[in-house]
């Protein structure tokens, strides 16, 4: 969490760390209901990967916002996502189950991840996501997010995650 911190404040981006109890998924939503997020809207993460050409994907959407995976992968040209694994998480991303966020790429430089972010996201006025840890969540502008990957000269893509 240090290091995103660290990052932040050197690419001067504006931002609130909340403090909550660990989520790991939809199941633990129930503790943070009465959490204020500082008017950000959380955003969940699927770490996929397209089982033909061996690529990961980091896609990135509004938590209550249903990812339809078929169009995703007709969009970006793969063949068919599959989720990748805890072990591939690891390898990738540096970051165990309940941490995955944008902000991975922050402890993991050299990922060859492909981020796919939400284009919806950029017209939320905060959002908030994990900073490498599930017990608590970066707040900030989403034009921020094109900063943090042009720092890290990381592959990513704007799209529209259909439902």
């Amino acid at each position: 969490m240090e290091d995103v911190i660290d990052v932040f404040e050197k690419l001067n981006i504006e931002y609130e760390l909340v403090r909550h109890p660990a989520i790991f998924g939809k199941a633990d939503e129930e503790k943070v209901k009465d959490i204020d997020f500082c008017g950000g809207i959380v955003c969940k993460n699927l770490f996929l990967k397209d089982k033909k050409a061996n690529t990961y994907y980091l896609v990135s959407l509004p938590k209550d916002k249903r990812a339809n995976l078929k169009k995703i992968s007709d969009e970006i040209g793969c063949a068919r996502f599959s989720f990748g694994n805890d072990e591939e998480l690891w390898e990738k991303l540096h970051i165990k189950p309940g941490s995955v966020s944008i902000l991975n790429v922050i402890e993991a430089p050299d990922t060859d991840v492909i981020f796919v972010i939400d284009k919806d996201i950029l017209n939320i006025p905060k959002v908030s996501f994990h900073p490498n840890d599930n017990t608590a969540s970066m707040v900030f502008e989403p034009c921020n997010i094109e900063k943090i990957m042009k720092e890290y000269n990381k592959h990513y893509m704007f799209l529209e995650v259909e439902e």
